[in-house]
């Protein structure tokens, strides 16, 4: 029986040695924590970066972002704002409702978007009208597109949007 033991065990130390030997290295990759390799581990790719100046840009869509200042905005203030922003040389407009949209990302935050705009309201005006007195705009804290008055201004916010420069 010793002898059977002691050529069992040199086999299983054989093969413990040949499969370690076949690399089987896990650097990069995911285990499941019984030594088996499941995914390779890619870096995420960021999709929003801060400039000195306050001027967010989108990777994915390559719109460049600046938030706006004030909380309670109405949409003639939050449109005049956005057309008299000088910051890095101009050319702002307000955004539309799919923009908007595009920058939802439900629990990233308290608001629902990319920790880096830091908004001071959860509801952002858009530029397009839905009729002679009313303007859409998009919730963050709910994910959905309504529409105001013109002038009704509480716990709304301005967002100006450009191509990237």
């Amino acid at each position: 029986m010793a002898r059977w033991y002691r050529w069992s065990m040199m086999a299983l130390i054989l093969l413990v040695v040949w499969g370690c030997a076949k690399g089987s290295s896990l650097e990069g990759r995911v285990a499941d924590g019984q030594g088996q390799a499941m995914a390779e581990v890619k870096p995420t790719q960021v999709r929003f970066t801060k400039a000195d100046n306050g001027v967010i840009t989108d990777s994915v869509t390559g719109l460049e972002w600046y938030v706006g200042p004030n909380q309670d905005n109405n949409w003639h203030q939050a449109k005049a704002w956005t057309e008299n922003l000088i910051v890095s040389g101009g050319g702002w407009r307000m955004p539309t409702v799919p923009e908007l949209q595009a920058l939802y990302q439900k629990g990233a935050s308290r608001v629902n978007m990319d920790p880096l705009f830091q908004p001071k309201a959860a509801w952002v005006w858009s530029g397009q009208m839905h009729d002679a007195r009313t303007a859409w705009g998009f919730a963050f804290y709910s994910g959905l597109v309504n529409s105001h008055g013109l002038d009704y201004a509480y716990g709304r916010m301005a967002f100006a949007v450009r191509s990237r420069r």
